[in-house]
């Protein structure tokens, strides 16, 4: 088993805070993509981490800027910072083929990456594909405070990109989801290219604790060992 407390830098030239860890290094790698203003650490990122490493899959997950370890404030983490800091996590990963899972705002950033970048896999968790609704209905909440993130997420369009990733993606998406609502899922789900499948997790919010996290980061899984092992 071996575990890295490993730092890099965005091309802002920010440090940034990421954890590689499994059985052997030669092992398929999944990068975690946490949510909005969430980090590395948090309780549902570990343990999809845990789910994954107790396979003999290992993990590399990273604080996104102004999250967790990672230096910069929240305010600057927006849809182009988010593609930065992915994009810096994989060049200190040095792998040239992974799977990739993101969460909520995770997952906005992986399905742009994914949109763009080849990838073994991709499992999401509640992804944001309409950002602009989610503001919208939020109002003037932390996703909403950064007039530079009101202009990017005007900028893409994830089911105009959805068509180009043609990896073999599993979303999973609580049915009582109001933060990001179910129908956005069920959206991206029609314009993803490749093998695709979208599970409901019964009376699952956006924020995901006990037997129903137990149950998204458990298909999660098995979704990651049997395209990765």
């Amino acid at each position: 088993m071996f575990s890295q407390k490993r730092k890099f830098k965005n091309k802002k030239g920010l440090t940034l805070s990421a954890v590689y860890e499994g059985k052997e290094e030669n092992s398929p790698v999944v990068v975690l993509c946490h949510g909005y203003a969430s980090g590395k650490d948090s309780e549902s990122t570990d343990d999809l981490a845990r789910k994954l490493l107790s396979n003999g899959l290992n993990v590399y997950r990273f604080d996104f800027t102004g999250c967790g370890q990672s230096q910069g404030n929240l305010d600057d983490l927006t849809p182009l910072q988010g593609q930065d800091d992915l994009e810096s996590a994989v060049h200190d990963l040095e792998k040239k083929a992974f799977g990739l899972y993101g969460a909520s705002f995770g997952g906005y950033t992986s399905l742009i990456y994914a949109s763009k970048n080849p990838v073994l896999a991709l499992g999401l968790k509640a992804p944001v594909s309409d950002y602009p609704a989610v503001m919208s209905a939020k109002g003037n909440e932390k996703e909403n405070k950064a007039l530079d993130f009101n202009k990017e997420v005007s900028n893409f369009d994830i089911y105009r990109l959805a068509p180009k990733i043609k990896a073999p993606t599993l979303i999973v998406h609580g049915s009582d989801d109001t933060d990001v609502p179910l129908a956005q899922s069920q959206e991206l789900l029609k314009s993803l290219g490749g093998e695709k499948r979208l599970a409901i997790i019964h009376k699952g919010t956006h924020k995901m604790r006990g037997p129903i996290m137990e149950d998204a980061h458990n298909q999660l899984a098995e979704f990651f060992v049997n395209k990765l092992l």
